[in-house]
């Protein structure tokens, strides 16, 4: 899957998509696509679990048999695809991968609670994709400040972990988790912020 990015020209209403830093995309030759040949722009959300947190394991198979028990022993993977249709002879589809790397996490949180992933995989169109946004990053808010409530209970408690380092490690994967999450809202805002460039 290509990683790339999107450069747009406002004033001439055009833009290109290119691999690399903006400086020399220029001497890679890209097509220009005006705005008026864009016939869709929607973004794609692929979410799948794997057993393992090796950054090129596959997809597992028989996804739907996944337990609730287990929902907190998977890692939940996401890659965030932008889709450009056009009329451009060239470049009819454009497809590309915003995240750079996929987005690896638990998502248990939460010591108390664990779920099925962010329930994201899917295609958005417009608004719902500023939507699923705006829910991604309202869910990591709600994760930090639950973090900080769990951390006074445990401090009451005695639940945490003995060690410093322990505790460290706890708070090291617990912010992680909200930095993933907020990872994910952004590159959706991006997605949404293009579809608009693009009059879609």
């Amino acid at each position: 899957m290509l990683t790339a990015q999107f450069i747009y020209d406002k004033e001439r209403r055009c833009f290109v998509v290119v691999e690399g830093p903006e400086d020399d995309f220029k001497s890679k030759n890209p097509y220009i696509i005006d705005f008026d040949q864009v016939k869709d722009a929607y973004v794609e959300v692929e979410e799948f679990w794997t057993e393992k947190i090796d950054k090129h394991a596959l997809k597992e198979p028989m996804q739907n048999r996944l337990m609730m028990e287990d929902f907190d022993k998977v890692f939940w993977r996401y890659n965030i695809i932008m889709h450009i249709e056009t009329t451009h002879p060239y470049a009819k589809h454009i497809e590309y991968q915003m995240n750079y790397n996929t987005i690896i996490t638990r998502i248990s949180g939460l010591r108390l609670i664990c779920r099925r992933g962010l329930e994201l995989n899917g295609e958005y169109r417009g608004e719902e994709i500023k939507k699923q946004s705006e829910r991604v990053a309202e869910f990591a808010e709600h994760q930090q400040e639950a973090v900080g409530k769990e951390k006074m209970l445990d401090l009451v408690t005695g639940n945490r972990p003995d060690s410093l380092l322990g505790k460290m490690t706890v708070d090291y994967f617990e912010q992680k988790f909200v930095d993933r999450m907020n990872n994910i809202s952004k590159h959706l805002d991006r997605a949404y912020r293009i579809c608009k460039i693009l009059g879609k």
